[in-house]
């Protein structure tokens, strides 16, 4: 079996645990260096003099402090011998916040920084762990190299971007960065202004003397990776694990349902006693201050995600931001702290990576899954892996993904007979109108996997390794295809479907018009229920039916000519119509 990385780090990792700990994973992709020089602030090699750490109680999480010694400036106004960064995550005594993919820092090694700023302008690596470089002496050259930092056990990666270093020769790195500052000076001095327009470059942190004078800001005195895994403990008395959804920001499709989707693939597998759910919305949202719900969120309202030029960088961070270490219990013969909450934040300034909705329920389910305490797994199938898939997966999960979710979860039915359980019959939906479902199975050994056999699904559609079919069908029709889903033991099932596509609604047609007691009273035909009513530009609040549409309220017109036009949910509107008010 694989070694899943949340078993690692119960055995190797040393943390004396507080009241509340965080952790984060991460999804990110590489940037070019191009793009890493126009975005950030300031750009700087130095050496790691200090690591101090620090609460933020309003926030309710803790920050690590590094004092950086400066050897050069390649960019910015940095004139100070010494700056002092600010970086989410760390350990006091009473309180812990472990955020994956984040830059790590060890005293008195050599570094290559680039830098952004905190709303208060305090200093932070630019983009986490992408925009920190480690410089090492070659033992055999005697020539100093750059590498990029790891990107460790809890950050996804996807394909680098094109003119991307990750290591290299010191000197080389330098040249070519120091040109890339002068060639595209114009650029940074545009993305300055639009993002950081009246945001200071502070040095060192606002209060950050004051705070050490104080007590408040002590050295680092522990690693920052818990000692034990993390799980809920509402499955075991029957309870649900729940999540909420900010929609602000949020894709333009139907991202509730792809939320879904993403968990109920933890929730059905195989052995799996755990359900999760999504109960509604809510206004809450980022990943940098705890208020009791766990939350999906896209519009990265903490200012988490720092802003970027291309569409690289830190795509989404997710997991359990708090949980006590006080609270335990022995499952699977490992001791688990007792998750309180967890976030999932996605970057918004990234969001264009995903360029359909199996791309975001893969990441979706990646980052649920950090979220219910799995790690990341060396087997390159699982969707576990650190690295994205984007194969047609969408929110599905592979046998070693399986096997970790029970581990944590045990307790679910195993085995019966797989057998699928949508009905053969989808129904029917119009030409150009988006459309989605998913084929529902059960029983069986292990994780689904779904394939067509026979037929083929409408043009437009895609139909999903998870069993989902979604998209918008292109031409009308009786659409009939043979689906079959295999479980982990190879044991497999099939069914036929049918799907009626039908041909698209006509334009609404304006017959005639009244006004009387101030209120339209229109008719016609081809309205839909969910149309717009337009009078004179102006959309009106109205209730339509197939023939006729009224306003719902009084709408104080002025004597003279005046136009209508019907908008169908579609895009599709009537020609306009004139009539009179005497």
């Amino acid at each position: 079996m694989v070694r899943r990385s949340f078993i690692y780090a119960f055995v190797l990792c040393v943390l004396v645990c507080g009241c509340l700990n965080t952790t984060l994973a991460s999804t990110a992709v590489v940037p070019r260096d191009e793009d890493m020089v126009v975005e950030s602030r300031a750009i700087v090699m130095g050496r790691v003099m200090e690591l101090s750490t620090g609460l933020d109680a309003s926030k309710g999480v803790v920050f690590t402090y590094v004092r950086i010694s400066i050897g050069a400036v390649i960019k910015g106004q940095i004139i100070e011998s010494e700056i002092v960064l600010k970086e989410l995550g760390g350990e006091t005594p009473e309180l812990g916040t472990m955020i994956f993919g984040m830059p790590r820092f060890e005293e008195g090694k050599d570094v290559f920084l680039y830098l952004n700023t905190w709303p208060d302008g305090s200093l932070r690596v630019h983009q986490g762990f992408l925009g920190k470089f480690d410089v090492t002496r070659n033992a055999s050259t005697g020539r100093l190299e750059i590498a990029r930092q790891e990107e460790g056990p809890g950050v996804e990666v996807m394909s680098a971007s094109m003119n991307t270093t990750g290591t290299g020769d010191l000197e080389s790195y330098r040249a070519r960065i120091s040109g890339l500052v002068e060639a595209n000076a114009e650029s940074a001095a545009r993305f300055e202004q639009k993002y950081y327009a009246g945001v200071p470059v502070h040095s060192v942190p606002p209060g950050f003397d004051e705070d050490r004078a104080f007590g408040q800001i002590r050295p680092m005195w522990a690693l920052l990776n818990p000692s034990r895994p993390l799980r809920w403990f509402e499955p075991d008395a029957n309870g649900q694990v729940v999540f909420y959804v900010n929609p602000a920001g949020a894709p333009n499709w139907d991202y509730q349902e792809d939320i879904r989707q993403a968990l109920k693939a933890w929730s059905s597998a195989a052995g799996v006693k755990a359900k999760v759910i999504l109960a509604g919305e809510t206004g809450g949202c980022g990943v940098q201050t705890a208020d009791g719900k766990n939350t999906i969120s896209f519009n990265n309202c903490d200012g988490y995600f720092a802003p970027s030029a291309g569409c690289t960088g830190m795509l989404a961070v997710g997991g359990i931001v708090r949980y006590s270490p006080s609270d335990t219990k022995t499952v699977s013969g490992m001791t688990f702290y007792r998750g309180i909450e967890a976030n999932v934040s996605f970057n918004p300034y990234a969001l264009c990576n995903y360029v359909n909705r199996c791309q975001l329920q893969e990441s979706l389910t990646h980052e649920l899954g950090h979220a219910l305490g799995l790690g990341h797994s060396s087997d390159t199938s699982a969707t576990m892996n650190a690295y994205a898939h984007f194969d047609g997966r969408c929110a599905s999960v592979r046998q070693d993904d399986t096997t970790g979710i029970s581990l944590v979860y045990p307790g679910g039915s195993f085995g019966g007979a797989l057998t699928i359980n949508t009905n053969s019959d989808l129904g029917a939906v119009k030409v150009e109108r988006d459309y989605s479902t998913s084929l529902e199975a059960s029983g069986g050994a292990g994780s689904y996997r779904w394939t067509v056999v026979g037929g083929a699904v409408p043009p437009g559609l895609v139909f999903a390794q998870s069993g989902f079919l979604y998209g918008t069908p292109g031409a009308p029709g009786s659409y009939a295809f043979s689906a079959q889903v295999t479980d982990s033991s190879n044991n497999s099932v099939e069914r036929s479907f049918s799907l009626q596509v039908l041909p698209p609604n006509p334009a609404p047609l304006v017959v005639g018009v009244e006004y009387k007691n101030k209120k339209v009273f229109g008719y016609g035909s081809n309205f839909d229920k969910a149309a717009v009513l337009l009078v004179d530009g102006v959309a009106l609040d109205a209730k339509f039916d197939a023939t006729s549409v009224k306003t719902k309220k009084k709408a104080k017109l002025k004597a003279g000519v005046h136009i209508i036009c019907v908008v169908n949910e579609d895009g599709k509107r009537s020609s306009d119509f004139s009539f009179v008010i005497e």
